[in-house]
């Protein structure tokens, strides 16, 4: 067996595209080393400082997001970020077209047996594209009651959110202990239905969300 590991993640850099409304993301290089130096030579390094929106590019939704008493993402256990997950694809999802819980009925059984769930709707293949924020296929409130119902932990999909203003599915989702992670990609190239994966958030204190480096493990003969 061979372990096989898919970056899930878009690149954070100055052109990562901002949820609309949200501020760009700004790399300010502090120190830079003089290209003639030899590697090592003392007093010089490279530092950086970034600045931007915790839900820009993949990242994840803590509770506080949409409720003021809930958990942030500092407090966000690490075992709910890491774990088994289910793949299901929903490719063949139209622009704007919802996902109800019809599309998910289907899986109840494999979704119950596994407590992270991951939706690849086809929509990355937007990315960079104008339509990507304004017309991704959103989850309906009752898909999202579906899958409290089935006893999920955590769900990942590859559009830039769950939903529309007003957001019923977050406040679905993440009242009932969901974590929420958006912007996924590569979602094509995992190839198994069931796989381990891996969305770590930094220790950003008190705070509603955070940029991941998402990741799906398998495992292949």
């Amino acid at each position: 067996m061979q372990r096989k590991i898919v970056d899930l993640s878009y690149p954070l850099a100055s052109s990562t595209p901002p949820f609309p409304g949200d501020s760009p993301v700004e790399i300010e290089v502090r120190t830079v080393i003089p290209a003639h130096l030899p590697p090592g030579t003392a007093g010089y390094m490279n530092t950086s400082n970034v600045r931007s929106s915790l839900h820009t590019g993949t990242h994840m939704d803590a509770f506080f997001h949409f409720f003021h008493g809930g958990t942030t993402i500092d407090q966000i256990p690490l075992a709910q970020c890491i774990g088994p997950a289910l793949l299901i694809d929903l490719s063949t999802k139209q622009p704007i077209e919802e996902i109800t819980a019809d599309d998910l009925a289907p899986h109840r059984q494999a979704i119950a047996s596994t407590p992270k769930l991951i939706l690849n709707t086809g929509w990355a293949q937007n990315w960079g594209n104008d339509q990507y924020f304004t017309d991704y296929p959103p989850l309906t409130r009752g898909a999202a009651r579906f899958l409290v119902d089935c006893g999920i932990e955590l769900i990942g999909i590859d559009t830039p959110s769950v939903d529309y203003s007003p957001n019923d599915v977050h406040f679905v989702l993440l009242g009932n202990n969901v974590l929420i992670v958006e912007n996924l990609t590569n979602l094509d190239q995992i190839g198994q239905h069931l796989f381990e994966f891996a969305a770590i958030p930094l220790k950003i204190t008190g705070r509603d969300g955070s940029p991941v480096r998402a990741i799906a493990i398998t495992e292949e003969t």
